[in-house]
C-alpha cells in the first residue's frame, strides 16, 4: 500500500498566510480606514498587503523603521508571486507609491527621554504607548483628535491582547498628548 500524496500547498496564498495566523498580528483596517484612503498609495498598501495579513496603518512605525520592512516586504511579494499563480506583487512604479504613501504617513516618535516624566499623564503614556509601536510625538496630531486616536489605539490594543488603559488613565494619557510635555 503506497502511501498518500502529500497535500498540494493552497493556491490562495491568504489562506496559506492565514492558516499560520499571519493575518491576527495587526489590527484589522478597512480600505476607508486608511489615512488619504483614496490615494494611490494606500489603495496599493491595502491590496498588496491585505493579501498576507491586514494592511498596515502607516502611523506603526517610524520613517526609518518603514525604509528596513517595507522592501523586504516587496521582495516577499515577488517569491510569493513566483510560488502562487494568484499571487499580485506591486509593479515599481506601485512599489514606490506605496514607499511615498507610508512615509508621508509614518509615525513621528519621541524617545521615553524626551518625555517629562513629571506631567500629567506621563507614565500612563509611556506604559500604555510603548506596548505596540514607538511613542508618537504629541504634536503627531492636533490636540483636539487625541481623544479618537487614543480610543482606536485600545480597540487595536484589545484585539492584540495588550494591557487596556483604564478610563482614567485614558484620560491621563489624552491630557498628556494634548499638553505637549516633551523637553525641548
Amino acid at each position: 500500500m503506497r502511501a498518500a500524496e502529500p497535500a498540494a500547498p493552497p493556491e490562495d496564498s491568504r489562506e496559506l498566510f492565514h492558516f499560520g495566523n499571519m493575518g491576527g498580528l495587526l489590527p484589522t483596517l478597512e480600505a476607508n480606514e486608511l489615512k488619504d484612503a483614496e490615494s494611490p498609495g494606500a489603495k496599493a498598501v491595502y491590496k498588496y498587503c491585505s493579501q498576507c495579513h491586514n494592511p498596515p496603518g502607516p502611523g506603526m512605525h517610524t520613517v526609518e523603521e518603514w525604509n528596513r520592512i517595507f522592501w523586504n516586504m516587496i521582495w516577499r511579494m515577488q517569491v510569493m508571486r513566483g510560488q502562487f499563480k494568484t499571487f499580485q506583487a506591486p509593479t515599481y512604479a506601485e512599489s514606490h507609491q506605496m514607499q511615498a504613501y507610508l512615509s508621508a504617513n509614518a509615525l513621528r516618535a519621541i524617545n521615553a527621554g524626551d518625555v517629562q516624566a513629571d506631567a500629567p499623564g506621563a507614565k500612563e503614556f509611556l506604559k500604555y504607548c510603548m506596548q505596540c509601536h514607538r511613542l508618537p510625538a504629541p504634536d503627531q496630531h492636533e490636540a483636539t483628535d487625541w481623544r479618537e486616536v487614543v480610543q482606536r489605539m485600545k480597540q487595536h490594543m484589545q484585539k492584540m491582547s495588550k494591557h487596556i488603559p483604564s478610563h482614567d488613565d485614558t484620560d491621563r494619557i489624552v491630557t498628556f498628548l494634548k499638553s505637549r510635555k516633551v523637553k525641548d
